[in-house]
């Protein structure tokens, strides 16, 4: 039976994103980390019963974690499995003296994976050995690997899809450019070892094939002029699937961003330039500054809005010190990793407008963006302003509305555990009387909801006044949905698969403005 606690480590945002979700449909609490050292940070404040660890990792690799972790008294007995791209016997060997469980072969076999934990928080012998259809040739490395039937929603997998189309175009660029100056070939053939991986189980066998191609040439140290030709092929290999292509902007999102400076702070290089690239698209200017620069500066203050890079590094930039005070014109927007943004002090939280948590889609940060830059403007309805303010439990009463129960009890538990009350209806048509009925402060709303669909209860909520606030949870991230449901007059809009403690953060700040 599921519940257990699983840690996955592994520096690679999408195998990271595809392993949680693949767990938590399991029924398995799942804690994540990019790299070992946070993953001996978290260990300092719980105590997972089973870890996947990538073996091939930059700074702390996977096996030197299992071995400080088998060494601690207090971590000794956490199960520890690899993960690696790699099926040869010598890579299970280097596992096992390690003192791992067993290990489980990269690309990961979606059907099998919650299988292969259980079987080894049972205690039973589960056979490390590769997946059916991952077979080994003569020198170890896998053939390349045919699509595996993925158990996700098609939201879940076009978002995955999208990041891993999106960084490896980016990234493949960046290699080609590097190739004749500053061209660092253990990291690049790191990142081609995860793109083989990861591009098998997505469903992009040429992307896969090529990667080990340029990765072969890499590690052979081929000329300069044949590696020159295999990255511009994985370049274009890149660009090639349908999910590639670029959608057009919203218009709404173009008439908030457009022109618009925006303040980049504590930014890691990789994460500015993916950033920098959707913003300008969407016509705004984004201008990158220093940790060291004053945040009362002249180019600082003619910007719109500033984004600050949550991340190691800068948790003590004095520009989310308690004691900074940005422009009152100018909103906050927090970028990073879940927890060390909820590591920030509570007042700086506070100020936030918006939140954008590591995993976001370029169309996404738009949205977040463009809904903090005209935050001010009067809301469709007026109300709910009042309904956060009216006197009550002192409890927050948020209302679940979605026609699956499985969401209904995962949301509900997530926000009593944060002190909120609930209460839930099944269908749109029960939803609007219970607004009527009980006026609770905000309203979580699927919008796919059969009969009477949450945009259709928006629209009813708005059209009647009623003082609520009204966060819409979606499955499916068209623009077009997204542009409705604001002119609509939704407060808040997220993409299902949803993070909890965003979605929690999200509601704390509707309620509260």
């Amino acid at each position: 039976m599921a519940g257990e606690t699983v840690l996955i480590v592994d520096d690679a945002p999408v195998n990271l994103k595809l392993t949680d979700i693949l767990l938590r449909k399991e029924g398995y609490k799942v804690h994540t980390a990019a790299d070992a050292e946070e993953a001996l940070k978290l260990l300092r404040g719980f105590r997972p019963d089973l870890m996947l660890v990538d073996i091939q990792m930059p700074g702390m690799d996977g096996l030197e974690l299992t071995r400080r972790l088998k060494r601690n008294p207090l971590t000794r007995d956490i199960v520890v499995v690899a993960l690696t791209a790699c099926a040869m016997k010598e890579d299970e060997q280097k596992a096992l003296a390690a003192g791992c469980s067993g290990f489980i072969t990269k690309p990961i076999d979606t059907h099998t994976l919650g299988n292969r934990v259980r079987q080894h928080l049972d205690g039973r012998d589960a056979a490390p050995s590769a997946p059916p259809d991952q077979k080994l040739r003569a020198d170890g490395k896998g053939a390349a690997p045919e699509r595996a039937g993925l158990s996700f929603s098609d939201a879940e997998l076009e978002g995955l899809r999208r990041r891993f189309l999106e960084e490896g175009a980016l990234q493949s660029r960046q290699m080609l450019e590097c190739l004749d100056r500053n061209f660092d070939a253990p990291k690049t053939a790191r990142l081609l070892h995860q793109w083989i991986g990861t591009a098998g189980v997505l469903g992009y066998p040429a992307i896969s094939e090529t990667a080990r191609r340029v990765e072969e040439l890499v590690l052979s140290e081929q000329s300069a002029e044949r590696l020159h030709a295999a990255l511009t092929d994985l370049v274009f290999a890149f660009s090639e699937p349908r999910e590639a292509a670029q959608d057009p902007i919203p218009a709404f999102i173009l008439d908030t961003l457009s022109g618009k400076a925006i303040a980049m702070v504590g930014f890691a290089v990789e994460e500015g330039e993916r950033l920098c690239a959707a913003l300008e698209r969407a016509g705004a200017r984004p201008r990158s500054f220093d940790l060291a620069d004053l945040p009362e500066s002249g180019a600082v203050l003619d910007c719109g809005v500033l984004l600050f890079h949550v991340r190691e590094e800068t948790m003590g930039a004095w520009w989310i010190n308690p004691g900074a005070k940005e422009p009152p014109h100018m909103p906050l927007v927090l970028v990073g990793r879940r927890a060390q943004i909820l590591a920030v002090d509570r007042s700086v939280l506070a100020r936030a407008s918006e939140f954008l948590i590591d995993g976001w889609q370029p169309e996404e940060a738009l949205m977040r963006l463009s809904f903090a830059l005209s935050r001010g403007v009067p809301a469709a309805a007026p109300a709910p302003a009042t309904a956060a303010a009216r006197p009550g439990s002192g409890k927050a009463e948020i209302l679940i509305a979605d026609d699956d129960p499985v969401v209904i009890s995962r949301v509900r538990m997530t926000l009593e555990e944060y002190g909120m009350k609930c209460m839930v209806a099944s269908s749109g048509t029960v939803a609007l009387q219970m607004v009527r009925d009980y006026r609770p402060h905000a309203v979580v709303l699927d919008v796919n909801m059969p009969g009477m669909d949450g945009f259709l209860v928006l629209a009813a909520i708005r059209e009647q006044g009623l003082p609520v606030r009204v966060l819409l949870l979606s499955a499916r991230r068209h623009e077009n949905d997204i542009s409705r449901a604001f002119n609509l007059g939704a407060d808040d809009y997220m993409v299902k698969p949803f993070n909890q403690v965003e979605l929690v953060a999200r509601l704390k700040r509707l309620v509260r403005n």
